[in-house]
């Protein structure tokens, strides 16, 4: 009897066993397919953009400069005895700045006009003797270099008289004038410096990237003290970097009417150039990759995606200017930073977008 019920008691529990374990490899199964089942592709945004003309602008921290500064130098020696612009005044072109005390000067020049008037009638009277034979060679040879010398003499007296007032080689400002009335000049003395601020030079320095993207005549826009000054264009581009900033020098010439921009001020050279064929996307879709590289993520014909390198040539507020795209492509804007390259995805457009 004790062994019957012992034997019924384990037949029990194995059936017991049995019939929880089929219970539980069925949940299982049931869990995996409905796992299966519930288990869908991650939903990404997705969003189709064109090529576009995109005209770059190379930004370039730069500072004003006189388009040309010229030391006034003395040609003759002598006191000053008038000063005709004070420093900081503006002139113009053939304006007197110093006048030099003529001294004896217009009774030297009528002195050699007086004499190439004598050497004249000389010469003239020895060609006429020459002409009835009664002149020699000789004589006529030094009668003409009579004639040259005074011409010389006449020529270095206009000189001197035309070079006693130093005068302006063009419009420009009295930025020095270290003489005044009663100082003795001599030749090659400094009388004034003259800067030209109209046009009024921006010069920059450019890496070796952007100096091969700019070019002779490109406009370009100059900002000074948050105001915007348009007109400028690219004047002189160097060919030889500096040697301690290794930037090459880029030179552009504006318009300062009134001369009123100073000279040595803080500016921002803003240049475009050539326009490029670009694709303007979000910012946010842009990924560095792996190798540091930018990429973004473009959704295939078979909804799988892959990884594509872009340089970006250009921001805005609306986003980033980027080549290397084909003309017409679909970017994956929202969640690529959760897919990796060849997965399947469902995307989704923009109601915007897909209108």
């Amino acid at each position: 009897m004790n062994n019957n019920n012992v034997r019924f008691a384990i037949i029990f529990t194995m059936a017991l066993v049995l019939w929880f374990g089929s219970g539980m490899f069925k949940s299982s199964e049931a869990t995996v397919s409905e796992g299966e089942a519930v288990v869908a592709y991650t939903r990404v945004q997705v969003v189709s953009f064109r090529e576009q003309m995109f005209r770059p602008t190379v930004s370039l921290q730069a500072k004003t400069k006189a388009n040309r500064s010229v030391d006034l130098l003395a040609q003759v020696s002598g006191k000053i005895s008038s000063i005709l612009a004070v420093e900081g005044s503006r002139v113009e072109k053939g304006e007197g700045i110093c006048q030099i005390d003529s001294e004896d000067r217009p009774l030297r020049l009528a002195q050699a006009q007086a004499s190439l008037e004598n050497a004249s009638i000389a010469y003239r009277g020895a060609l006429k003797l020459k002409s009835v034979g009664y002149q020699s060679e000789l004589a006529i040879s030094q009668a003409k270099a009579v004639l040259a010398t005074a011409k010389t003499n006449l020529k270095r007296a206009q000189l001197n008289v035309e070079n006693l007032k130093i005068k302006a080689p063009f419009d420009g400002i009295v930025e020095f004038r270290p003489v005044e009335i009663g100082d003795f000049i001599m030749p090659g003395q400094l009388c004034a410096t003259v800067v030209e601020l109209s046009p009024l030079k921006i010069e920059a320095l450019a890496t070796e990237l952007d100096v091969n993207t700019l070019a002779l005549d490109d406009e370009a826009a100059v900002e000074i003290a948050n105001q915007t000054y348009t007109g400028a264009k690219i004047s002189y581009l160097a060919h030889q970097a500096n040697p301690t900033t290794r930037g090459y020098r880029v030179e552009a010439l504006m318009s300062n009417p009134g001369q009123l921009i100073r000279a040595g001020v803080t500016a921002k050279l803003n240049v475009q150039i050539a326009a490029r064929a670009a694709q303007l996307i979000p910012a946010s879709s842009i990924l560095l990759s792996d190798r540091g590289y930018t990429i973004v993520r473009v959704l295939g014909a078979d909804q799988t995606v892959f990884s594509t390198e872009v340089a970006v040539v250009g921001e805005t507020s609306e986003g980033v200017w980027v080549v290397g795209l084909p003309k017409e492509v679909v970017l994956v804007t929202v969640g690529q930073n959760y897919i990796i390259d060849g997965e399947r995805v469902l995307p989704s457009f923009p109601v915007s977008n897909q209108e």
